[in-house]
């Protein structure tokens, strides 16, 4: 982190988030000025119970001396409670507001993103980082005011009792600044270095979690921990080299601090031999001395952990700074139902240099049946990506209603458009929640309908809760073929005017694929249906068939002409019948 770097990082703090809580943060300033002004009046304390009580026997001092002590220690504990909590309360709120700033952020950023972002990258910042930085803001504000304080107070009482003795105290304490600030300026590289790795060992975890099932089938248990494993000693390594140098800073102070109180005794004791000062005032000096010692060895090692902190704030801030090339354009809502002919118009699209779509023109009448073949790697499914406008920067133009997509609400596009796709997405929540996720305005009994007609009561009514069953992660309880039944259910209660099926069904046996296509038919009538087709048998009906080849439209017509007409569609039709035989 440069010096300009961390400066804008510190300066951010402060005026965006500290500062929106300065009610709260001028109460704790207020506390703690109390806490510490209560630690130097225990230390002053001293001089009087010694003097007057042991040396000169005064009785009333022997009452009141006591009293004055528990009244201060509980003036001072109150203190300390109330800025602890209030600075506690403002680093959970700055570090819910950014929590809050960066989950919006990664809502709104497009799918380029995320194809070039790892995803245990993207959850340590959200976990890990902003952990470091809530250390950071609790210990630094509160640490170095209260500490501050604390020292100034005891100081004032150590110049009171004797200015001369101090400045022999105080002698020694310089020499702790550069290590300091060397030790601290280290700290920071090696913690950066840290969070990096651990977003790291995060990415690996999720992807070995995610994946448990790959993993057991290819017996890839021994790869996985050995992945694993060398990310865990990386941060091992650079965890022991970050105790190996922060550490050191602990036996400097003691050395130090031993150093001030061996040169206090001796000094002192002259004084109060030659009886320059007497026991109480020397004994009030020493011990307001070994109460000094604490906070300057705290703030020492405070260092450290705002280093740490502004490490994990500047990866918070590059994932809040990220530029808005990668987010996608989300305006106010217009409510517009987008439903009619869908146009392309010499559209191309490209995913980094790999060219994908070639100049494709065609159309999606409204109300119509529409299937898209080809082969892998033809250019379907990026279709329907980009109808969703999942990726923008394609050239030519999409016209929904002669309306250019890229001039509308992208709400109102996708509002516009329920899809189904071949990798099924579902939540570690119910049955029924997975559906209504479709429309969240949806009845139960539209949800239970819906359910019936998609054929997921097929199954669950076998399950103990029924539509209320917990499904697990991804659906992992289920079969493919149920999980899939659940997507279709989720977007028929959508009941948008497009419904795009992308190998929506792949994982059904063929009667049941079947029976959904004319349950889809049925319920959605009225509706364009754009069909990605994995098996010819169930776009036979289709009113067009455009054939993809290498991202062109190799042809288009029924299912009869295209039989007679199109090379690559009599090869799919040939290896569904093989794949039926066999």
């Amino acid at each position: 982190m440069t010096s300009k770097t961390k400066q804008s990082v510190i300066s951010r703090i402060i005026f965006n988030y500290l500062l929106d809580h300065r009610i709260k943060i001028l109460l704790a300033l207020l506390m703690m000025v109390i806490s510490a002004a209560a630690t130097g009046l225990h230390a002053w304390l001293v001089r009087p119970a010694l003097d007057e009580v042991l040396i000169k026997g005064n009785k009333d001092m022997l009452f009141l001396i006591p009293i004055a002590i528990i009244i201060v220690t509980l003036i001072k504990g109150l203190a300390t409670y109330t800025h602890s909590y209030q600075m506690s309360k403002v680093a959970h709120s700055i570090i819910a507001k950014l929590q809050t700033q960066m989950f919006e952020k990664l809502m709104y950023l497009n799918m380029k993103f995320y194809n070039d972002s790892k995803s245990g990258n993207l959850i340590s910042r959200l976990i890990n980082d902003t952990y470091y930085l809530r250390l950071a803001i609790v210990k630094s504000v509160t640490g170095i005011i209260k500490d501050v304080l604390v020292i100034i107070f005891l100081l004032g009482n150590m110049f009171y009792q004797s200015w001369t003795l101090t400045l022999f105290a105080f002698f020694a304490f310089p020499l702790a600044l550069w290590p300091i600030r060397k030790i601290g300026k280290s700290i920071r590289k090696i913690t950066y270095t840290i969070q990096n790795e651990i977003a790291v060992f995060s990415n690996v975890l999720a992807e070995s979690i995610k994946g448990i099932r790959q993993v057991k089938a290819y017996s890839r248990e021994n790869y996985e921990k050995e992945r694993a494993f060398e990310t865990i000693s990386f941060i091992q390594k650079y965890f022991t080299k970050s105790a190996f140098i922060s550490n050191r800073l602990s036996p400097l102070m003691e050395f130090i601090g031993s150093l001030a109180v061996a040169l206090s005794i001796y000094a002192g004791g002259v004084f109060v031999l030659n009886e320059s000062m007497t026991t109480g005032q020397f004994m009030s000096f020493l011990v307001s001395l070994l109460l000094a010692y604490q906070p300057v060895k705290a703030l020492g090692n405070l260092n450290i952990s705002v280093q740490e902190g502004l490490a994990g704030a500047e990866r918070i801030f590059k994932l809040l700074d990220t530029s808005k090339k990668n987010m996608e354009n989300i305006s106010s809502r217009k409510t517009i139902d987008l439903d009619g002919d869908i146009v392309f118009k010499d559209v191309s699209f490209s995913y980094n240099d790999n060219q994908v779509l070639n100049k494709i023109s065609l159309t999606i009448p409204k109300g119509k049946k529409v299937a898209l073949v080809g082969l892998s790697g033809s250019g379907k499914s990026t279709i329907a990506s980009i109808i969703l406008r999942l990726y923008d920067n394609y050239s030519g133009s999409i016209l929904i209603n002669s309306k250019d997509i890229k001039e509308l609400n992208l709400t109102d596009v996708r509002n516009s458009v329920s899809i189904v796709t071949q990798e099924t997405i579902l939540f570690n929540e119910s049955i029924f929640n997975n559906i209504k996720y479709g429309n969240l305005e949806a009845s139960d009994e539209e949800i239970s309908l819906v359910a019936k007609n998609a054929g997921v009561n097929s199954f669950s009514e076998e399950l103990d809760q029924k539509l209320h069953t917990v499904i697990g992660e991804n659906g992992i309880k289920l079969s493919g073929g149920q999980r899939q039944r659940i997507a279709i259910a989720r977007a028929l209660i959508k009941d948008a005017p497009l419904l795009i099926m992308d190998e929506a069904t792949s994982s059904l046996d063929n009667i049941t694929e079947n029976k959904i296509h004319e349950t889809i038919n049925n319920l959605m009538d009225n509706k364009t249906k754009l069909i990605i087709a994995h098996r010819l048998s169930t776009i036979e009906d289709a009113d067009i068939i455009y054939v993809l080849d290498k991202g062109k439209i190799e042809s288009q017509g029924s299912h009869e002409e295209l039989i007679l007409q199109s090379t690559i569609y009599k090869k799919l039709q040939l290896r569904e019948q093989l794949e039926n035989e066999f």
